[in-house]
């Protein structure tokens, strides 16, 4: 999760924060949703692979022409294909290595190597576009406009109901079960759905054990990302030790789906353009599980894969993991679909497992960290604006000098760094708003530093993070990561010293995020 947009305000104040009776308290409901009217059997004017009424065509998508379908993409021996033409591409499964090896550079200790099997299932070529979202959905929530640009903004719920509801639109088993915090899949069914964070492993890798689909370094010509970072970037800003470390374009938004190479699968964009959400809860895997697996069947975060338009290049490798809270939709996020191409049985249950509530006068605590003092000015703000207790994250040696140098030192040889101050009774506090600047697309190692010491189990932490351009990078998701007991809540980003509307900005946010303001 990348940032919070004001466009957002409305969908977060009735879907992440539900103000509960006069009395009764402030409740944060992780991955709660809310019904919607479905289209099914509405008028739609367009249905991708559809005719106006509704049979299936052979023609494929206008741009979208056979040639790019991968090679050997028929069924193989003992594959039984569902007839559905939707010029998907069918992956004929088998095993691999998931996760990334120890002697990957920038790997997660959440990336363990390990074997898995996948079963044979067909793959949109493309990230679902802007014009197939609305046609099915009714509307467009993205960012960034255009027909044959990734739909993005949309929560992992808003993903699920759209393989839901298209399903029906061609006469298809709907995939899904969704009642509020509980979505169970149905395995049986020949719907639409989203792919196992496995499945999209194993697309993305296109047969390939290297560290992208096209070989170990990325580069703008292959993958739509933050083209000034490339992998290793940070070992190589200040004085380049690796020529195969090359900068390349950086775009700044969304391209079309179709618009860059695809890999050896013939699948676009896997690396890059949008991050895609996954059926999975975000965990450890399990290493028992190694046939079809479909990820935790509790949490709070659901994985994302593949890295977005505004990514490091160390984001889009194919083993990263990135960890999001599913109600949020962010013009980073979008999602590709898929359906089975033989039969599989069995029903996976998942379910939201936190249970936190605020009371109506949270004590709320304030940490940060800051080097410039663009973050401090916002804790500042913060603290005026709530009258929370105020803690600054400070080092033993403390960084001086080139803080490009310094910092990456660190970063590139995980060093949490010793702490100076402590914070007395950190059980005392509700909700924790943590503040830092994003330093080579996340938290300065510091803030690792603190989150170590102390339990957040059952606490609400809320980010606020200065930055020169990359937004929170995948701040939050690390963060996420670190603090499984805690909800993290949606974030508030701002651009160095945040100029003369910060204030504002911060009010904003804090009553998005369920904080009263103390009266003057």
């Amino acid at each position: 999760m990348k940032s919070m947009k004001k466009a957002q305000l409305v969908t977060l104040v009735i879907t992440v924060v539900i103000l509960a009776a006069a009395g009764s308290g402030i409740y944060f409901l992780c991955g709660e949703r809310s019904d919607r009217k479905s289209l099914a059997g509405e008028e739609t004017a367009y249905v991708p692979g559809e005719d106006s009424a509704g049979e299936a065509v052979t023609t494929p998508i206008e741009g979208k022409d056979e040639e790019n379908k991968a090679e050997g993409s028929s069924g193989g021996e003992g594959v039984e294909i569902m007839s559905v033409n939707d010029n998907f591409v069918l992956l004929e499964g088998g095993s691999f290595i998931m996760g990334s090896p120890d002697s990957e550079r920038q790997r997660g200790a959440d990336e363990v190597s390990h074997e898995v099997t996948v079963s044979a299932f067909y793959a949109d070529p493309f990230e679902v576009t802007q014009k197939d979202y609305e046609a099915v959905m009714g509307e467009n929530p993205s960012f960034f406009l255009g027909e044959e640009l990734p739909v993005e903004n949309v929560t992992w719920y808003d993903a699920v109901e759209y393989c839901n509801r298209l399903s029906e639109l061609r006469g298809l088993t709907p995939a899904y079960t969704i009642d509020r915090n509980t979505v169970s899949w149905n395995r049986a069914a020949d719907g639409y759905r989203l792919l196992t964070e496995a499945e999209w492993e194993y697309a993305a890798r296109g047969g390939t054990e290297t560290i992208y689909s096209f070989g170990n370094q990325v580069h703008s010509d292959y993958a739509n990302f933050e083209g000034s970072y490339p992998y290793l970037i940070e070992e190589n800003y200040v004085s380049r030790r690796n020529s195969e470390v090359v900068t390349s374009e950086n775009r700044g938004t969304t391209v079309a789906v179709d618009e860059l190479p695809p890999n050896a699968f013939g699948l676009y964009n896997m690396h890059g353009n949008v991050a895609e959400w996954c059926f999975d809860y975000y965990g450890e895997y399990d290493l028992n599980d190694s046939s079809d697996p479909a990820g935790a069947v509790n949490g709070c975060l659901r994985v994302n894969r593949g890295g977005s338009y505004n990514d490091f290049g160390k984001h889009l490798r194919s083993a990263y993991r990135s960890a999001t809270n599913p109600i949020d939709a962010d013009q980073n996020l979008g999602f590709r679909i898929c359906r089975n191409a033989e039969e599989m049985d069995g029903t996976v249950t998942t379910a939201y497992s936190l249970d936190i509530t605020i009371p109506e006068n949270p004590k709320i605590l304030i940490a940060y960290f800051s080097y410039s003092g663009n973050t401090e000015n916002a804790a500042q703000i913060i603290r005026e604006k709530t009258g929370a207790d105020l803690f600054e994250i400070t080092m033993e040696n403390p960084y001086d000098g080139n803080i490009y140098e310094v910092s990456q030192y660190d970063l590139m040889n995980d060093i949490h760094p010793v702490l100076s101050a402590h914070v007395d009774n950190m059980e005392q506090y509700d909700v924790i708003l943590l503040g830092y600047p994003t330093w080579w697309a996340t938290m300065p190692m510091p803030v690792y530093s603190f989150l170590e010491e102390y339990d957040f189990s059952g606490k609400t932490i809320l980010s606020f993070s200065s930055h020169g351009g990359t937004m929170f990078g995948d701040s939050v998701s690390d963060l996420s990561k670190m603090v499984p007991g805690a909800y993290v809540g949606i974030g508030f980003e701002f651009n160095y010293s945040g100029g003369s509307g910060l204030s504002d900005e911060i009010s904003w946010w804090l009553a998005a995020s369920g904080l009263r303001e103390r009266q003057p």
